[in-house]
């Protein structure tokens, strides 16, 4: 590129930077971990391989039910679940059941790992990540696997994992955040606790 098209682009690349990235950061930020509730939830059906959940709202109203596979309650801990029983569900931001617990064990020992999207298997079974520790490997959640698609690899993600270390949520990681506050003092680290 020669000096006289350097000139000529530099100032616009320079706006863009400044002005377009930071709202696409904040709002990639918005999602994960941090917007995750724990809501009390009801078994109220176990069929065909599926319990399903009836779940109350924070007004205490009923929300639409959702339902998880046996295989994935088991994984949680849930060996011996049965109609009726209590459970604390985890949704997302957009509603989406993440993760289910036994409320008379301890829940969350989910760990966020922060680093680079180095593979997304294509059927999203399976992702690497380049952390602090090094290229880690993980099964990734049915549910997870759809918000790899829009990821690129090189992309600086974050990720977190259930107690079985299974993907069960990932988004752009933008260092923005942390700065900004809205951490709610729990900053993202490779292999922080949560």
């Amino acid at each position: 590129m020669s000096g006289k098209h350097f000139i000529h682009y530099a100032p616009a690349c320079l706006a863009f930077l400044l002005l377009g990235s930071p709202a696409v950061a904040h709002d990639a930020d918005l999602g994960g971990p941090y917007s995750h509730r724990n809501v009390p939830a009801t078994i109220t059906k176990i069929e065909s391989g599926l319990m399903y959940l009836e779940m109350q709202g924070a007004s205490g109203k009923k929300v639409s039910p959702r339902w998880v596979s046996v295989k994935k309650a088991e994984r949680m801990g849930l060996h011996q679940a049965k109609v009726g029983d209590e459970v604390i569900a985890t949704v997302d931001e957009s509603n989406v059941l993440l993760d289910i617990h036994d409320p008379s064990r301890p829940i969350h020992r989910h760990r966020v790992v922060v680093g680079t999207l180095a593979y997304a298997d294509p059927f999203w079974e399976v992702a690497e990540v380049f952390t602090s520790e090094g290229l880690e490997s993980f099964s990734v959640d049915a549910l997870a696997g759809s918000k790899l698609g829009p990821l690129k690899e090189g992309a600086l993600v974050r990720a977190e994992l259930d107690e079985a270390n299974v993907m069960i949520d990932i988004h752009p990681y933008h260092r923005q955040r942390e700065q900004s506050g809205i951490s709610r003092n729990m900053r993202p680290r490779a292999h922080a606790s949560r």
